[in-house]
C-alpha cells in the first residue's frame, strides 16, 4: 500500500490497541508490520510462494517483470478481495478497521445486501475511491499502451459497477472534505473528515526564513497522476535548479529527460533529514490531484510555499498566505503561473499559522 496509508494504518492499530490483530491486504513486501508498540503478522491473499514471485520481480527492468508486476493484480481484484474476505471471516475478528486508497473497502461482509453469517463492526478510512477507474481513468488511457490498454479498457467499467456495491460500514472517515464529497456522490456514504496525522518533526522544526535557491519536488517517480514529466519540462525551460526526491517506477525515463539544473536524490525516510531539505527550498512544486496531500501539509508546516494544482483537496490547504494554485497543468499555463509567482513578495510566517488552523479544523 502507499506509504501515507500505510502511515495511517499504523496510527489506527496505536490507537485502538490492536496488540492481538492480523493485517491482511492482497500483496505484501513484509511479513510483520512493525509500529510504536507492536509488531503484527500480515496474512496476503496471494499465496505466500506466488507473493515472494511478484516481490522478487518488482521494481526489476526484465521483460518478465512488466508481467509479474503486482499492478498488474488489478485484473484480479474481485476474486483476490473475496479470498481475502474469506480468511478475515475465518479469523473470526469482532472488529474490522480497513485503511482503504483503492479496493480494501470492497470485503464481502461489506456489500449493500450481505447476507453472511458473521458481520463484524467494521471501520473505514477512506483515502480515495479507486482513482484509476474515475477521476484519473482518461489521463491513464492515454498512457497505456498495447494489451495493457485493451484489458484497461475492458475491465474498468466492470471495476466501476463491483466498487460500487461495498457500502456497508459501522463508521466511515475520510482524509478530506474533497474525499468525504465523493463518498458521498459515488457511494452514498456520509462520513467525517479526519485528516491524517502529521509526523511531529514538521510540527515542531526550526523555520528557516531565508531559503536556498533551488525548488523541490517529493513523491513517486511517475509520469501517470505525479506527471513528473510536465515538472521536468518546466524546469528544463526556466533553468531553475530543482531537487527530485523519491525514486520508481519512471526513475530512468525521467532521469533521461532532465537537464543540467535537475538534481535526483534518494528517498529520505528519516523525517528530520527530509524536514531539513524541504524548509531550505524556495517552494514545493505539487501538481498533483491530491486526495489529501501529506507532503503539502509537511512543506506549509515548515513555513515553506507550495506551487499547487487548483483541484481536488489542494484548494483546503493551499491559499493566498500560502501561495499559488494553477488552474489547469498546460505546460504554457505553469510557465505563466511560475512567473507570476517568481515576482510576488512573500511572508512566510503568516504560512504556518494558516495551515495549522485548517487541520485543527477537520
Amino acid at each position: 500500500m502507499p506509504w501515507w496509508v500505510l502511515n495511517v494504518f499504523c496510527d489506527l492499530i496505536e490507537l485502538e490497541k490492536f496488540s492481538e490483530a492480523k493485517i491482511f491486504t492482497i500483496f505484501s513486501d513484509r511479513e510483520y508490520l512493525e509500529t510504536k508498540n507492536w509488531k503484527i503478522e500480515v496474512v496476503t491473499a496471494l499465496p505466500k510462494w506466488i507473493n515472494n514471485i511478484f516481490l522478487k520481480f518488482s521494481n526489476k527492468k526484465w521483460f518478465l517483470a512488466k508481467i509479474l508486476d503486482y499492478r498488474n493484480l488489478m485484473f484480479f481484484y474481485k476474486p483476490l478481495m473475496k479470498i481475502l474476505s474469506k480468511k478475515i471471516t475465518n479469523y473470526k475478528s469482532p472488529k474490522v478497521v480497513i485503511s482503504s486508497f483503492a479496493i480494501a473497502k470492497n470485503l464481502e461482509f461489506c456489500k449493500k445486501d450481505y447476507n453472511w453469517d458473521f458481520r463484524p463492526i467494521t471501520y473505514l478510512y477512506l483515502h480515495s475511491p479507486m482513482q484509476y477507474i474515475r477521476s484519473h481513468n482518461e489521463e491513464y488511457i492515454q498512457k497505456l499502451k498495447w494489451f495493457k490498454l485493451k484489458i484497461f479498457k475492458y475491465i474498468t467499467p466492470k471495476l466501476r459497477v463491483w466498487d460500487q456495491k461495498y457500502v456497508n460500514y459501522d463508521k466511515v472517515y475520510t482524509n478530506s472534505k474533497y474525499t468525504s464529497n465523493l463518498a458521498k456522490q459515488i457511494y452514498d456514504i456520509d462520513s467525517n473528515v479526519d485528516y491524517p496525522k502529521i509526523d511531529e518533526t514538521f510540527l515542531n522544526s526550526n523555520i528557516n526564513l531565508e531559503p536556498n535557491s533551488y525548488y523541490i519536488y517529493v513523491w513517486r517517480l511517475v509520469r501517470f497522476v505525479k506527471e513528473v514529466d510536465k515538472i521536468i519540462k518546466l524546469f528544463n525551460e526556466i533553468n531553475e535548479p530543482l531537487l527530485i526526491m523519491w525514486s520508481w517506477p519512471d526513475e530512468k525515463y525521467l532521469k533521461s529527460i532532465a537537464k543540467w539544473n535537475i538534481i535526483f536524490i534518494w528517498r529520505i525516510k528519516d523525517p528530520k533529514e527530509k524536514a531539513k531539505i524541504i524548509k531550505n527550498a524556495k517552494w514545493m512544486i505539487n501538481i498533483t490531484k491530491e486526495s489529501f496531500g501529506i507532503v503539502t501539509v509537511e512543506s506549509l508546516l515548515l513555513w515553506v510555499p507550495v506551487f499547487a494544482y487548483n483541484d481536488w483537496a489542494s484548494p483546503e490547504l493551499v491559499d493566498n498566505n500560502s501561495w499559488i494554485l494553477v488552474p489547469n497543468k498546460k505546460h504554457d499555463t505553469l510557465l505563466e503561473y511560475f512567473q507570476k509567482f517568481s515576482k510576488r513578495d512573500r511572508d512566510r510566517s503568516f504560512i504556518k499559522k494558516d495551515i495549522l488552523e485548517k487541520i485543527k479544523k477537520a
